[in-house]
């Protein structure tokens, strides 16, 4: 009886062994591949995933920044990080980190590596709770908010994003380091947008050439709200008796130039640049009739519209910051017969700015949300959505961008 009572203590301490091993270690590496550990805070399943028990919630949904980089204001920014404990949590430290980020690649000069480079350019952390100075802290169950702010200044880049080869991301993360268990880490991105201080500048060409034509051209906004258009009106009357008009044909370009390193941007060495038609229209006037007339001479009148794509990575901003450089260029050109039967053309170019508007989300790969029909060019006021600047309650009017152009013909 004896030796059976010892075999059968012997058995249940096997047992309860190897329970204790399960509890302690199998089945807790096995639970949190699953997402449920036991001592889990069910606040997020893995890096750079959503948890609706996790958030940092900001005051305003982005950044707008109002001028250029050189005469913008710092915006002041606020908000929470939020999170809830199921159950009492022990915690070694709480963490929020701001950080801002530029990343350029270069195709590859030969077949089997591209060049590359990262830069984090700002970054900004709080401390609600550290270890280090402090012993771990016992959190009882219930939602917690940890408020924070901070002002970001008006020179720091804006986000570029939707770019396969370049991009400025700014993102919070949340570190919630747990005693027993592995860390809580959830990050949220966010925009940086950079509006003009003065949104409706219109242009005008009104000029004759080579004694053949003369030729009217007006763009009634060269600051373009991204996902709208570029109007264009234009008059052309021949200064030639037998000058005809074959047809206009307009071109929206796009182009980026980038840098491995931001001040070899203008030296040529690690660079790239590319151009891409975003827009095209050609419009027929040989057959039509005459809309306009100027001392008998028979002229034109009409006016165009070049849509732009309503998707981020098919269009972006114009920005030049970080060896990172996108402009947008109007192209028109004129081709023209004259009497003696040889061909002309008038080549004009005329710079046009695209800017994200702070009137409306835009999310990389998706077309701009709630916007079925984009708004009139003089709608888009930025004074009406743009936070206030840091230190002040209103937009004060700081520059206004020099309206230089070039003709080429």
């Amino acid at each position: 009886m004896e030796g059976l009572l010892t075999r059968s203590y012997l058995l249940d301490l096997a047992i309860a062994t190897v329970l204790v091993w399960l509890s302690d270690y199998y089945l807790p590496r096995k639970i949190a591949q699953v997402g449920l550990t036991v001592m889990a805070l069910h606040l997020l399943k893995g890096q750079g995933l959503h948890s609706e028990y996790t958030d940092v919630q900001l005051d305003q949904d982005h950044v707008v920044f109002q001028g250029s980089p050189q005469e913008a204001l710092a915006v002041y920014l606020s908000g929470n990080l939020t999170f809830r404990c199921k159950d009492p949590l022990t915690i070694k430290h709480i963490r929020l980190h701001l950080t801002g980020v530029r990343r350029v690649s270069l195709p590859a000069r030969t077949a089997w590596k591209r060049q590359a480079s990262e830069e984090e350019f700002y970054k900004r952390t709080w401390e609600f709770h550290d270890s280090y100075r402090t012993t771990p802290q016992v959190l009882p169950a219930g939602e917690y908010k940890l408020p924070f702010n901070v002002v970001l200044e008006g020179s720091l880049p804006e986000s570029v994003e939707g770019v396969k080869d370049a991009s400025i991301a700014y993102m919070f993360t949340v570190e919630i380091g747990r005693k027993h268990g592995r860390d809580v880490k959830f990050q949220k991105p966010l925009r940086v947008i950079r509006v003009p201080e003065n949104c409706a500048q219109d242009m005008t060409l009104d000029e004759v050439w080579a004694e053949k034509i003369a030729y009217q051209i007006h763009v009634p906004n060269k600051m373009v709200a991204f996902g709208t258009s570029v109007d264009v009106n234009h008059a052309f009357v021949p200064a030639m008796k037998g000058l005809k008009i074959e047809y206009v044909e307009s071109q929206l370009l796009e182009i980026r130039d980038f840098a491995l390193n931001e001040a070899e941007m203008d030296t040529g060495k690690n660079t790239s640049s590319t151009t891409t038609v975003l827009s095209s229209d050609r419009y027929l006037l040989e057959n039509s009739p005459p809309e306009i007339a100027v001392k008998d001479c028979a002229g034109f009148q009409f006016s165009r519209s070049l849509h732009l794509p309503r998707v981020l990575g098919q269009c972006v901003q114009d920005i030049d910051a970080k060896g990172i450089r996108i402009k947008h260029k109007l192209k028109i050109n004129v081709r023209m017969h004259n009497p003696d039967g040889h061909v002309s053309e008038l080549r004009l170019a005329i710079p046009v700015s695209i800017y994200l508007s702070p009137y409306y989300r835009i999310w990389e790969g998706s077309s701009i949300a709630g916007l079925e029909t984009p708004p009139p060019q003089g709608a888009l006021s930025p004074s009406d959505e743009a936070p206030p600047a840091y230190g002040s309650h209103e937009l004060d009017r700081l520059y206004s961008p020099d309206s230089n152009t070039q003709l080429a013909t």
